[in-house]
């Protein structure tokens, strides 16, 4: 199928994103005061991320439908994800609702074909704060959650009850809160619901890095 464009719009919304970051990193950075640290907070926050898996069966059939063809690294292994979601925060942890949307895009050379593997997941994940110097504005985080994986590629489709784990740090920044993260996700399930014959394993599984960026008034540690 020819849906470059739709690869192009990713690409350039994940690109506006990292610029967004920087932009409020480099302005919106402000000295703390301990008189200013809350007890609670909550506020709205994006993500975008970059992830890596091995889909046994989307592979396979990808391998299958251009069997004819003379193609070089025919396997998908990589996948883009943004998120919206909600954070509320305390000293200790935070408590998280989101959606994510994920995109496993596959430009296949030497055919004219393109193939995208999407999954989308609305969930709730909690991190635990350990924390960083006596600033009050650092800590590590452990965690995880629960996620509800709905995910198709070329007609099939599949869901699934899935489980995160994440690491990452906490750092805040006046009224701006960013969080680079670690995880692993485990999302496997297979095509029961569409109206194909045959019943492909679906397997989004794996492990990647994301930036989280809220926006709140500061939670001391």
């Amino acid at each position: 199928m020819k849906t470059s464009s739709i690869k192009s719009k990713f690409s350039f919304i994940s690109g506006r994103l990292i610029l967004w970051s920087v932009m409020l990193f480099c302005f919106v950075e402000q000295p703390v005061k301990a008189q200013d640290m809350k007890k609670f907070a909550f506020g709205p926050g994006i993500g975008i991320g970059i992830g890596f898996f091995n889909p046994d069966g989307v592979n396979e059939y990808i391998n299958y439908t251009l069997s004819e063809y003379i193609t070089t690294n025919a396997n998908l292994y990589m996948y883009e994800e943004v998120k919206a979601f909600l954070n509320f925060k305390t000293r200790w942890f935070d408590v998280v609702p989101m959606v994510e949307y994920a995109i496993g895009p596959k430009v296949v050379v030497g055919a004219d074909e393109t193939f995208f593997f999407n999954r989308l997941s609305p969930g709730v994940t909690a991190d635990f704060f350990i924390p960083m110097g006596m600033s009050g504005k650092y800590a590590f985080f452990l965690g995880g959650g629960a996620q509800y994986h709905m995910m198709t590629f070329e007609g099939y489709k599949a869901e699934t009850l899935g489980y995160r784990f994440q690491l990452g740090f906490d750092l805040q920044f006046g009224s701006f809160n960013l969080q680079p993260t670690l995880y692993y996700n485990l999302a496997n399930a297979k095509d029961v619901i569409s109206e194909n014959t045959e019943n492909r394993d679906l397997n989004y599984t794996g492990g990647g890095f994301s930036i989280n960026m809220s926006f709140h008034k500061p939670v001391g540690h």
